[in-house]
C-alpha cells in the first residue's frame, strides 16, 4: 500500500509540468485563431479551434465559443454563431459581451431573454421570432427527425397550427385556415427564399419532391405575406432553409427501404474552403403503393367498378430532387431540379372509380398521374456598405407539367364520351379505356434588387428601412392536349386553339418599402407593396391586353410588445394571389364560374408568447379573424369564384424541454362564418345546369375539421439511442360527393353530404448511432388506423394503413 502511495505521488507530480505544457499550447493555439480572426482567415481560425475544441476548459473554453461564434457571425452564418454563442452561455450565464460587434452583442440579449434564434423570412432581415410582425413557426433539423415525417406536407401538419390536411386525387395539398383549392396553390413555398410554386398554376406540392435531408431549418410564417412576397403568399409562407459546408464537412450517404415498396437513397455533401462554401444534395425514392380493395357497395362514383385503388404511389419513375449550393464571398449560387408523380387511387371527373392502372400506354415515361419536373436556379450578389446592406439576384425558373388522367376503364355506351376528331366526321365514343393527356412547358426569368438601411435616433430609437423591386417575365412555350381509348389509342390531338391551355406570356413589376422601428419596449412594423403585372392575352381570348393587367397594393402594419421572456403583437395584412394563368388561358370546361379578378384575404391577429416558464416551457396563443374575397375554389369538377370568406379562431403552441426530453404541442379550433355569394345556381350552357350548394354549414368548412392536434415526444434513452412518437388528431368533418344523372337539357350533377368522423394517427420511431454509422426506424400509423380524408376530389379518400421505413447511413 505504502508504493501504492507513492507511486500516486510521484505520477501526480510527474503529470503536473505536462498538464502545464498542455495548457500552454492551448493558449498557443487559441492565440493563433484570434489573430487569424483578426486578419479576417475566418475558416483557419475555425479549423484550429475545432481541431483541439476538447482540450479546452474554463475560461479559456468560454473565449473558444465566443471567437466560433464571431467568426460565423463575420461570415454571415446566423444560426451556427448562435450555436456557439449558447454554448458559451451554458459555459457562462452571466457572460456580458463588452467591445464585442453590435449584432454578436444582440445575439448574446436575445438568448439570454429566451428570444431565440434568428430567422430572415418575415421581414427580409435577420431578427428573433419574438420581433417578427406576425405568428412564425420555426421547425429545427432535429424537430424533422424526431417528427417521424417524409416529406414537406407531415413536417408542416405535426407543427404548424392552422395547417390541415386536403386530399386531392392527383397531388398532395393541404390548407392553411380553411382555405385551399384544387392544388397547393394558397400557400408560397420558397427554397432559401427562392419561389417553388408554378407562375403557371401557383402550385407548389409539398411531397417526395422536396427531400427532408438537406434541410436545416423550416421558417413557417402563419398568415398573408403579400406586402412582402406579392402574390400566392396568400394564407402562409414556407421558407426551407438548406444546410451549408460546414454543417455537413464531408460526404453523408443513406439508404432506406419499406414495405408497399418503398426505397430511398440519398447524399448529402458539404464541404468549406476558404471563402467558398460547397453543399450538395441528391435523393430519390420510389414506392409501390398500397393496394386497397374499395367494395362496389361502397364507392360514390357514377359507375362503380370492381377493383383496387393504389394509395402512397410513387412509381415507374422513381421521385427525385438534386440541387447545389455556392458562397463565394459576395456571391451566392443555388441550382435545384426535382420530379414528382403521384398515382391517382381514383379515375377522374365524377367516374371516381378504380383503374386498371398498369395497363395504359406510358407518356414521355410516364405511366398516368400528375408529373411534374421543375428546375430552379438564382445566381445573387450581397455586400454590406456601412449601414446599407445590398442584395441582387437574377432566378429562372422552368417547370414541365403532364396531367395524365383516366377517365374509366369501361363505360356504359349512353354514358359514354363523345368527340369528333378534327379533320373527320367520325363521331367516336369512349366506353373501353379511356384517357386524356395534357403537357405544357413554362419558363420564367426575374431580377430582383434590394436594400436595408439600419438608422439610429438618439439613444432609444432605432430600425431598419428595407425596400426593393423585382420584375419578371413568364412564358408558356409549349402546350398540347390529347384523347385516347383502348388504353392505348391516340383519337384526338390538338396543340394551339380547340381543347388545350392557349401559349402566351405575361410580364410582372412590383416594389415594396417596409419600416421597422424600434422604441424602448416597443416595435413598428410597416410594410407595403405594389404589383403590377400585365396580362397578355391569348389570341384565342377575345379580351383587350388592358382587361388583362392587375394593378394590387398589400399594406402590413404591427405593433409589438416585448419584454424579457414574453411579447406581444397585433397585426393587419392583406394579401392577394392573381388568378393564375392555367385558370384564366384554358378551355378545359374546368374553370365556369370564374371571374379574372384576384384573390383577396384581410387578415387580423393578435398574439401572445413567452418563454422559458420553468424547465424550458415555451408557450404561445394566436387569435386570427380572417375574412376572404374573391376565393376559387374548387367545387367537384369545376373551379368556381365564392365570394367572401370569413373564418375565427385560436391557435396554441409549446414546446418543453426537460433532461432528456423533447415535447411539443399544437392545437388549432377555428370557425366559419357564412360568406356572401357562395350559395349560388349558375346556368354556364344551355346543355349543364348546376347547382353549387354552400360549402359551409354550421360554421364548418366541408372537409376542413374544426380542431386539429398534434404532440410530438422524444427521449433520448442513451447517449446513442434516441425515441420518438408522433400522434395527429382531426376532429369530425362534413364530406361530401357528387351524384350524377342525365337529365331533360342535359348532365345534372348533385352535391351530396358525408359525415367524416374524427381521427387519430400514430406514428413511432427510433434513431441509433454507431460510430460513423446511424440507423433509423419509422412506422407511419402505428395502429393501421383506417381512416378518409375529404378535399377537392369528387369524394373522401382513404388514407395510408401502416407503413414502415429503415434507413441505413454512413458519414464519410
Amino acid at each position: 500500500m505504502r508504493h501504492l502511495f507513492l507511486y500516486i505521488i510521484a505520477a501526480l507530480f510527474w503529470a503536473t509540468p505536462l498538464a502545464a505544457q498542455e495548457g500552454n499550447d492551448l493558449r498557443q493555439i487559441y492565440a493563433q485563431a484570434e489573430s487569424d480572426y483578426n486578419i479576417g482567415r475566418f475558416d483557419q481560425a475555425q479549423q484550429l479551434l475545432k481541431e483541439h475544441l476538447s482540450g479546452f476548459s474554463g475560461n479559456l473554453k468560454q473565449n473558444v465559443y465566443r471567437l466560433l461564434a464571431l467568426c460565423n457571425l463575420a461570415q454571415d452564418d446566423l444560426a451556427t454563431s448562435e450555436k456557439y454563442a449558447r454554448q458559451l452561455l451554458d459555459e457562462n450565464p452571466s457572460y456580458t459581451s463588452v467591445q464585442d460587434p453590435v449584432r454578436f452583442v444582440d445575439i448574446i440579449n436575445r438568448l439570454k431573454s429566451g428570444r431565440g434564434i434568428t430567422i430572415t423570412t418575415a421581414s427580409n432581415q435577420a431578427e428573433s421570432i419574438f420581433e417578427a410582425p406576425v405568428p412564425v413557426t420555426l421547425i429545427t433539423e432535429d424537430m424533422i427527425r424526431i417528427s417521424s415525417a417524409r416529406n414537406l406536407k407531415e413536417v408542416l401538419l405535426a407543427f404548424v397550427p392552422g395547417i390541415t390536411n386536403v386530399e386531392c386525387n392527383e397531388e398532395s395539398n393541404m390548407a392553411m385556415h380553411g382555405i385551399f383549392s384544387a392544388g397547393q396553390e394558397k400557400i408560397l413555398i420558397m427554397l432559401n427564399g427562392h419561389r417553388l410554386n408554378s407562375y403557371c398554376t401557383n402550385v407548389a406540392r409539398p411531397d417526395f419532391a422536396i427531400s427532408l435531408e438537406k434541410v436545416k431549418q423550416i421558417e413557417v410564417l402563419r398568415g398573408p405575406a403579400s406586402s412582402l412576397y406579392g402574390g400566392v403568399a396568400l394564407t402562409a409562407v414556407v421558407n426551407i432553409i438548406t444546410k451549408g459546408g460546414l454543417d455537413i464537412d464531408g460526404l453523408e450517404v443513406k439508404g432506406g427501404l419499406g414495405n408497399y415498396g418503398q426505397a430511398t437513397a440519398s447524399a448529402l455533401f458539404g464541404k468549406r474552403y476558404m471563402d467558398l462554401d460547397i453543399f450538395a444534395w441528391g435523393k430519390l425514392y420510389n414506392a409501390d403503393g398500397e393496394k386497397v380493395n374499395i367494395p362496389v357497395t361502397k364507392q360514390l362514383g357514377t359507375f362503380p367498378t370492381p377493383g383496387d385503388i393504389t394509395i402512397g404511389g410513387y412509381n415507374h419513375r422513381p421521385t427525385y430532387d438534386f440541387g447545389l449550393t455556392l458562397k463565394w464571398k459576395f456571391l451566392s449560387l443555388m441550382h435545384n431540379t426535382n420530379f414528382s408523380k403521384y398515382v391517382a387511387p381514383y379515375t377522374m371527373s365524377y367516374f371516381f372509380a378504380p383503374y386498371s392502372y398498369k395497363d395504359y400506354r406510358t407518356f414521355n415515361g410516364n405511366l398516368p398521374g400528375y408529373a411534374n419536373i421543375s428546375h430552379h436556379t438564382s445566381l445573387g450578389y450581397s455586400q454590406q456598405f456601412g449601414k446599407l446592406d445590398l442584395s441582387a439576384t437574377i432566378d429562372y425558373d422552368s417547370e414541365i407539367q403532364t396531367r395524365y388522367q383516366v377517365g374509366a376503364d369501361t363505360l356504359p355506351e349512353e354514358f359514354g364520351y363523345a368527340i369528333v376528331p378534327p379533320g373527320t366526321d367520325v363521331r367516336v365514343i369512349f366506353t373501353r379505356g379511356a384517357f386524356q393527356y395534357h403537357h405544357w412547358q413554362e419558363n420564367n426569368w426575374s431580377a430582383s434588387i434590394r436594400g436595408d438601411y439600419a438608422y439610429t435616433l438618439g439613444n432609444q430609437h432605432n430600425g431598419h428601412i428595407n425596400a426593393g423591386i423585382h420584375s419578371s417575365f413568364f412564358t408558356l412555350a409549349d402546350s398540347y392536349y390529347l384523347e385516347g381509348d383502348q388504353f392505348t389509342r391516340i383519337v384526338s390531338t390538338s396543340d394551339i386553339g380547340g381543347r388545350n391551355l392557349s401559349r402566351g406570356n405575361e410580364s410582372a413589376f412590383d416594389a415594396y418599402v417596409q419600416i421597422k422601428h424600434k422604441w424602448k419596449d416597443l416595435i413598428l412594423n410597416m410594410g407595403l407593396r405594389y404589383d403590377l403585372k400585365k396580362r397578355g392575352a391569348p389570341e384565342d381570348f377575345n379580351k383587350s391586353d388592358e382587361a388583362f393587367n392587375i394593378h394590387e397594393w398589400s399594406p402590413r402594419l404591427s405593433v409589438i410588445y416585448i419584454r424579457p421572456k414574453w411579447n406581444m403583437k397585433i397585426s393587419y395584412s392583406k394579401a392577394f394571389v392573381d388568378a393564375p394563368f392555367f385558370y384564366r388561358c384554358n378551355n378545359l370546361d374546368t374553370t365556369m364560374g370564374l371571374t379574372d379578378e384576384s384573390e383577396y384575404l384581410h387578415a387580423w391577429q393578435l398574439s401572445f408568447a413567452t418563454t422559458q416558464l420553468g424547465n424550458d416551457l415555451n408557450l404561445e396563443c394566436n387569435l386570427f379573424y380572417n375574412k376572404g374575397e374573391n376565393v376559387v375554389y374548387p367545387v367537384g369538377l369545376f373551379y368556381t369564384t365564392s365570394g367572401k370568406v370569413r373564418s375565427y379562431g385560436a391557435e396554441l403552441t409549446a414546446s418543453y424541454k426537460p433532461r432528456r426530453w423533447q415535447l411539443y404541442a399544437t392545437a388549432t379550433w377555428m370557425r366559419f362564418i357564412e360568406p356572401d355569394g357562395i350559395l349560388a345556381k349558375e346556368e354556364y350552357e344551355s346543355d349543364l345546369d348546376r347547382i353549387i350548394d354552400t360549402k359551409i354549414v354550421g360554421h364548418h368548412m366541408y372537409d376542413v375539421p374544426g380542431f386539429t392536434a398534434a404532440l410530438t415526444a422524444a427521449y433520448d434513452a442513451t447517449r446513442n439511442l434516441s425515441l420518438h412518437a408522433n400522434a395527429y388528431f382531426a376532429d369530425k368533418q362534413i364530406g361530401h360527393f357528387e351524384s350524377v344523372d342525365e337529365g331533360e337539357y342535359g348532365i345534372n350533377i348533385y352535391w351530396n353530404d358525408l359525415d367524416i368522423p374524427s381521427y387519430v394517427v400514430c406514428n413511432l420511431g427510433f434513431d441509433y448511432r454507431i460510430g460513423r454509422f446511424a440507423i433509423a426506424g419509422n412506422i407511419h400509423n402505428l395502429f393501421n388506423k383506417t381512416y378518409s380524408q375529404g378535399g377537392t376530389s369528387i369524394g373522401p379518400i382513404r388514407q395510408q394503413g401502416r407503413w414502415a421505413l429503415v434507413s441505413l447511413s454512413y458519414k464519410l
